[in-house]
């Protein structure tokens, strides 16, 4: 299987809590909630998450973008 690349990891929430991102309120679920690396939503809250490990993404699953199957 290959690694997982930069930026694609994707985090789950450890906690649940609520905050506001860009003047909205966001209410973020433990175990549900979960966000790709990058987001705004981790910065400074990095300790509120944790790092998934992700086998397939939809784009392996599904084909990539204009790919056609045989």
């Amino acid at each position: 299987m290959p690694p997982v690349q930069r930026g694609r990891e994707v985090y789950v929430a450890r906690t649940s809590f609520s905050t506001t991102l860009d003047g909205v309120p966001v209410a973020v679920v433990k175990g549900q909630t979960r966000v790709r690396e990058g987001h705004p939503l981790l910065e400074g809250r990095e300790e509120l998450f944790e790092r998934q490990v992700v086998h397939f993404d939809v784009d392996d699953a599904a084909g990539r973008s204009g790919e056609t199957r045989g």
